[in-house]
């Protein structure tokens, strides 16, 4: 468990030395999915992260359907057991404040 910690702190330490916003969003997301060794809920993290770092790396115009894209590629994958819990969980939930992906 000592070597996931350190991973993901160093993926957050990438993020937090990131210069843009779309690296910043990808190194966040990894530190999440590295976490979730530990605690299931870092999975919310990572995949909020990612449907925000596919937006921020779409041209403005097209941003919203390229993030709600992913969020939909990324449900269509979770395995059925799991699915309608992690789904209730990103609903009643906002994972980073107030941003919602």
């Amino acid at each position: 468990m000592g070597e996931t910690r350190a991973a993901a702190f160093q993926a957050h330490a990438a993020a937090r030395d990131a210069s843009e916003d779309e690296a910043r969003a990808v190194a966040r997301a990894s530190g999440h999915a590295v976490a979730t060794a530990h605690m299931a809920d870092h999975s919310l993290g990572a995949a909020a992260y990612a449907v925000r770092a596919v937006k921020l790396a779409s041209p403005t115009h097209d941003a919203r359907v390229a993030g709600d894209r992913e969020s939909q590629w990324q449900r269509e994958r979770l395995p059925e057991a799991v699915r309608e819990l992690v789904v209730s969980a990103q609903e009643q939930r906002s994972v980073l404040g107030e941003w919602q992906p």
